[in-house]
């Protein structure tokens, strides 16, 4: 059986790696704020009052150590058996003349392919090996949108069809956010280390000059 069909729209890109990539640059500038104030504090021509400090220290004064990024989970791992273990990926929906099947992508012939690799034109083998035809319903009718129940089944079939090629994505993109936030927690880290250290050498600065904490240093 040859058929044809329109090209599917690209699917929206996350932007949740691009937000934390910009949480993690805030943490950057923070951090180099903080630095930037304890070289200023220890300057001995330069002037700063309690509450000048008290203020540029505010943001800081909750920070502790983070907890590390965790590793991949036993969810996780569970999901990538089921993967590994499945038919190879990609699958493929044929829905033609009230046939509707999930095919291993591999097992298709004569298949045409858009510029953007989309499959537009497609034969299902005549015969095939087990593992090939992962899911077929027979319809009674040719066209979505005309029984809500076989509109149904054909949303099932794209959910099957589409899963090898979602849950690599998902888990990719699970690996991604996972390296960011090790990331973003060892500048928070650093942060509050850095706060640390800032507040000691301010009180360092207090006692070697014997002022009091409502004096001008």
């Amino acid at each position: 059986m040859t058929n044809t069909q329109p090209s599917q729209p690209a699917e929206p890109t996350s932007d949740l790696m691009t937000d934390t990539a910009r949480r993690y640059a805030v943490a950057q500038r923070v951090l180099a704020a903080v630095a930037s104030l304890a070289q200023s504090a220890s300057d001995e021509d330069f002037l700063i009052t309690p509450e000048e400090v008290a203020a540029a220290l505010t943001p800081f004064t909750a920070l502790e150590p983070a907890t590390a990024a965790a590793a991949p989970g036993q969810r996780e791992q569970a999901i990538r058996e089921r993967i590994e273990s499945a038919t190879e990926g990609p699958w493929f929906v044929s829905d033609c003349e009230g046939r509707l099947e999930v095919w291993f992508e591999g097992a298709l012939e004569h298949v045409v392919r858009d510029d953007k690799g989309t499959i537009t034109g497609w034969s299902t083998p005549i015969s095939w090996k087990p593992g090939d035809l992962l899911h077929e319903v027979d319809l009674g009718t040719w066209d979505e949108g005309v029984d809500p129940e076989d509109d149904l089944e054909r949303a099932n079939a794209r959910l099957i069809g589409h899963a090898p090629q979602d849950l690599e994505y998902l888990l990719e993109e699970t690996a991604l956010l996972r390296g960011l936030l090790a990331e973003t927690v060892e500048a928070y880290n650093a942060l509050a280390t850095r706060k640390r250290h800032t507040e000691s050498e301010l009180q360092q600065l207090r006692a070697a000059a014997s002022h009091t904490p409502d004096e001008v240093i």
